[in-house]
């Protein structure tokens, strides 16, 4: 059986699912979709741990190998990785696991012998298992935390070691969620009341006023929580973000680069669903996405347009929000398989679109308005970097001090909003606001 025929079988148990979803992930990327839509917590579990920690999975496997440069077949591989994480990571008895593995590898109809060897010797050295020795620091602390040893580089060089391994332990932690409340439709004190007596613990946030943090948000997927438009997945640092922009009833205001929507639906919340919010995006099926949302929200001011903002029509504005592409590092917690699908290059070429999607945004705002630039990195060259580069070039912008609309400890010296998180326990993000001359 090869890749792709493997890829549409049915899956047996939570095991040979995970198999499949980790062969589908390594093949097209799928990560995000297949987690929204997997409803069982176990595959969820697996699916993920693997996807963090797969640089260190995969050392430990070859390292309990006969012959370390040995190639497995995918699906066995996958599965071995599985049986790892669960005895090293997931706290699993050791019985029990070999025994559910080895069993999973026979209806898999794959090497049972050598599952069993392996797994076996893993257990047998637990608590001394190997730990890498390349003769490079920073490469060995890139296996052991699991992350691209250039990215590792980046982490030690900006923050010194120790906070760099803190970054990186917390990008291998279980998620926690926000959940904005929508004002529209009830209170934070309502929704925080309702969820309690369905045993959903919330804890309130200390920056943001309508915004609460939860362990999980399947319970509240089936609760219908979301489907009735009471609340949304948004975390505090988006929220920040527009809090920066402070948008006020009856303005127009432009969400340059919308999708999937999460800031344009609390700036309309914001703005008590009064004046227009245009929300551009190029990718038709996340603004359709969003028109959904705001539908539920009771956000009729939301108007959507698939428009390129390197191409888009004249329209004045007088706030901007663009939360541009980026490397995405600061959500590494949250999305695990990015962490593998980033490169340095990948850097380079997003500081060009980044460039080039700021300058676009300067004819939309109007004289006295505002252009607040946005990112989930954590990347000092797509933030200050960025930010510094756009006032060279454009005069006419002036950077506005993030103390008059965030608390202190997420504004940087130079006035810009920043999260890291390690340090402020949610998403990393950056953010400017910057007033045209009227």
């Amino acid at each position: 059986m090869n890749l792709s025929d493997h890829i549409h079988t049915k899956p047996s148990d939570d095991r040979s699912e995970a198999v499949h979803q980790l062969l589908r992930i390594a093949h097209d990327g799928a990560y995000r979709s297949l987690i929204d839509r997997s409803s069982k917590p176990k595959v969820v579990a697996l699916v993920s741990t693997v996807t963090r920690w797969r640089r260190y999975l995969t050392f430990l496997l070859h390292n309990f190998l006969d012959s370390p440069s040995t190639k497995l077949p995918p699906e066995l591989e996958q599965l071995l990785l599985i049986g790892i994480a669960e005895l090293v990571l997931l706290n699993g008895t050791p019985y029990a696991v070999v025994n559910e593995i080895v069993n999973t590898a026979r209806v898999m109809r794959l090497n049972t012998g050598l599952t069993n060897a392996v797994l076996r010797s893993v257990v047998r050295a637990q608590n001394r298992l190997p730990e890498p020795q390349t003769g490079n620091q920073v490469r060995d602390m890139a296996i052991q935390w699991s992350h691209p040893t250039w990215l590792t580089r980046r982490y030690v060089h900006r923050f010194g070691i120790n906070d760099a391994v803190q970054l990186m332990k917390h990008n291998n932690e279980p998620p926690h969620y926000s959940i904005r409340v929508n004002q529209m439709k009830t209170t934070t004190a309502q929704l925080v009341e309702e969820l309690r007596k369905h045993g959903i613990s919330t804890t309130q946030s200390d920056l943001l006023e309508h915004y609460i943090r939860i362990n999980s948000i399947g319970s509240l997927i089936r609760e219908g929580y979301f489907e009735q438009g009471l609340c949304s997945v948004h975390d505090e640092s988006a929220g920040l973000a527009v809090a920066m922009l402070d948008p006020q009833p009856d303005e127009i205001i432009l969400d340059a680069c919308a999708a999937p929507g999460g800031k344009a639906l609390a700036i309309a919340c914001q703005m008590q669903g009064s004046g227009q919010l245009h929300a551009w995006d190029r990718h038709p099926k996340r603004l359709q996405k969003l028109e959904e949302q705001a539908h539920l929200h009771g956000l009729e001011s939301i108007r959507t347009d698939v428009v390129n903002l390197l191409e888009g029509p004249e329209l004045k504005a007088d706030r901007v929000m663009i939360d541009v592409p980026c490397t995405g590092t600061g959500v590494l917690n949250k999305r695990p398989d990015l962490r593998w699908n980033r490169s340095e290059t990948d850097l380079v070429d997003l500081l060009h679109v980044q460039k080039c999607l700021l300058d676009a945004s300067v004819d939309h705002v109007r004289p006295g308005g505002f252009l607040v630039y946005s990112t989930c990195s954590i990347e000092p060259e797509e933030n200050e970097g960025q930010v510094d580069s756009f006032l060279d070039r454009h005069p006419e912008f002036v950077l506005q001090h993030a103390d008059n609309f965030l608390p202190q400890e997420v504004v940087t010296s130079t006035g810009c909003m920043s999260t890291l998180p390690h340090r402020h326990e949610m998403d990393g993000a950056f953010a400017a606001r910057l007033q045209k001359h009227a």
